[in-house]
């Protein structure tokens, strides 16, 4: 502490003999009023010109290094203050908006906790130094994203594929930028794999780049190489690899393109890519039957940290730590994320651990209940409550990905190779969709976390997130019982056809029965008017038999309980206030120990 009062003095003190006064007004009116303002030295920085003069009521910036495993949190500027920071998270532009008074500014770092030491394992380190990295992270999340790589390690001839807890390839493995428990310790080895032989490869030169034409070796592994003939890989073209027996394709960073019929009737089995690859489509793929697995590695910086689609793998985070312990999973889109009070369930039964698994629900729910089902057991319970808006999705008829689907995979793409390629489509196509909706975002770091702002993306001093995955910044009732958009939702027998979305989901809801999960339908909340003219009083009794004789699991709640007064709805006609939320959950655990009573007497 007294080292600190020295230093605000010393500065204070400074400040003055600079400014001559307090303040930024001048005594003689004449005069332009100016302000200066200091950054305060601290440990882990360096600010470059730390003393600045400006007109009063405009903006300053300062360039900020950071030192070695420190991050950047903020500083004590009262005002608006913006944070820019470069790819590799170690030079950050701090802009201070509209400065009026002069003052003296308090950058906050801090050094990270958890360290992981990286170790070359046969390549050359970039710096030239040492075949080992230590690198310090925050643990802003339960499980730590490893470094890219390519800007630590390189090997001639080689390929650095991903890390490994152990040197030759034994132990877990982990992609480039996808998470890892930590432990002390911990010690990861680059992987490499050796470019495939030059003269393999048909090729042309196309405006200072290479262009691959064509393939002629017999390898049941294929490693691109980054360069053929001198000149960067760029496009990989037509029929180029069409009918290969090949196995296994690991694309090089920076290849731009993989156009149609590429690797069209080939054997490939899995692909390895980098998230620099911009163009490729389904069509490259065509007649690649036997292809089960998709490897991303990152190489760029993440667009989507602190959104609510990187809430998904936080939440998959806490799933996975209890995988084997009896656990409730909460199941649907935003409105699961919203509506329920998991603390409140975690004390109605004590003997579960509760998981909210609820992100979005304009993307499909297949891959996410698909992800869902490899972390429970028997005995678990997922509890689902399909949005009626999204039916196509969440009732798991749509087997088309999306970019959303990508998006909440990027703050761990590791997850996404876990899902079989082949129980899905536009898988290629939906890549692309999301490094186009990414290309102009701006780009964060892993330690950004989705808690740390609100639904609208403003930053917010409590966590917008609890351990369960609820969503709590307060919500207060609404002054209105209109809907929001006007957008009336069918509930009908005839909106939810047996041959596509009973069927559907029924076949998905069979597959964690038989692994002895149970599995409950319950409704998504809705604004009691924001329903279609045909959503009749009739209509919706007969849509709640048709579930309950239709769907293959036990329909635990009465349909009419899931609609609510536009009172207790915030913002969205399914979006539940933070008293709404309370009063469907009272409702749900009703139910739920009904439901449990009803299956102890049988």
């Amino acid at each position: 502490m007294g080292k600190r009062k020295l230093k605000t003095v010393f500065w204070v003190f400074l400040l003055l003999i600079v400014t001559g006064l307090i303040g930024c007004k001048q005594k003689e009116p004449e005069k332009e009023q100016l302000c200066h303002i200091v950054m305060e030295k601290g440990d882990g920085y360096q600010v470059t010109d730390p003393v600045r003069t400006i007109k009063s009521g405009s903006d300053v910036s300062f360039t900020v290094t950071l030192d070695n495993n420190w991050q950047l949190l903020g500083t004590d500027y009262h005002g608006e203050t913006e944070i820019i920071k470069d790819d590799d998270g170690k030079t950050v532009e701090i802009v201070l908006h509209e400065v009026k008074y002069s003052e003296s500014i308090c950058i906050q770092a801090e050094k990270g906790k958890y360290e992981i030491l990286y170790d070359a394992n046969g390549g050359q380190n970039t710096s030239g130094v040492s075949d080992r990295v230590s690198i310090c992270y925050r643990g802003t999340h339960q499980r730590i994203n490893t470094s890219i790589g390519t800007d630590l390690f390189f090997r001639k001839g080689y390929t650095l594929l991903g890390w490994n807890t152990r040197a030759d390839g034994s132990g877990q493995a982990v992609g480039l930028g996808s998470r890892i428990a930590w432990k002390a310790g911990l010690v990861l080895y680059a992987q490499w794999t050796p470019w495939t032989d030059e003269a393999d490869f048909i090729y042309k030169k196309v405006s200072g780049f290479a262009v691959i034409t064509g393939y002629s070796g017999k390898a049941q592994q294929i490693c691109i190489p980054p360069s053929l003939g001198g000149l960067p890989v760029r496009t990989i073209r037509e029929n180029a690899f069409a009918d290969t027996d090949c196995k296994t394709v690991i694309l090089s960073p920076g290849i731009y393109e993989i156009e149609k019929w590429a690797f069209r009737n080939s054997h490939l089995e899995q692909l390895y890519l980098y998230d620099n690859l911009e163009k490729i489509s389904d069509y490259a793929f065509q007649d690649c039957d036997m292809l089960h697995t998709l490897h991303i590695n990152a190489i760029e910086a993440p667009a989507y940290s602190g959104n609510y689609f990187d809430t998904f793998q936080d939440k998959y985070d806490r799933l996975l730590s209890m995988k084997d312990k009896k656990k409730i999973v909460l199941f649907s889109g935003s409105s699961t994320r919203f509506g329920y009070d998991s603390e409140m369930i975690d004390q109605a039964f004590p003997d579960y651990e509760v998981v909210n698994m609820g992100v979005f629900a304009y993307s499909p729910a297949l891959p996410q209940l698909e992800l869902i089902r490899s972390c429970m057991k028997e005995g678990d319970v997922l509890l689902d409550s399909p949005e009626f808006d999204a039916a196509n999705r969440q009732f798991c008829y749509q087997k088309e990905l999306d970019y959303a689907t990508f998006a909440m995979m990027e703050s761990d793409y590791d997850v996404f190779a876990q899902l079989d390629l082949r129980e899905y489509k536009q898988i290629f196509t939906a890549f692309t969709a999301y490094q186009d909706a990414r290309a102009d975002m701006e780009r964060k770091n892993y330690d950004v976390c989705a808690s740390e702002y609100d639904e609208d993306g403003n930053e917010v001093e409590e966590p917008s997130y609890n351990e369960y995955g609820d969503y709590v910044v307060y919500r207060p009732n609404s002054t209105s019982e209109k809907p929001i958009y006007g957008l009336p939702v069918n509930y009908t027998v005839n909106a939810y056809p047996k041959d596509t979305y009973i069927d559907s989901i029924n076949t998905e809801f069979q597959r964690f029965l038989d692994q002895g999960i149970k599995v409950y339908f319950t409704y998504s909340p809705r604004n009691k008017y924001a329903l279609s003219e045909d959503s009749t009083q009739e209509e919706r009794t007969r849509l709640h038999e048709y579930f309950k004789s239709q769907l293959n699991v036990p329909v635990i709640s009465e349909l009419e309980d899931s609609l609510y007064t536009g009172i207790y709805l915030y913002g969205t006609d399914n979006h539940l206030s933070t008293e709404g939320a309370q009063i469907r959950t009272e409702k749900v655990i009703r139910d739920l120990k009904e439901q449990f009573a009803k299956e102890e007497k049988k």
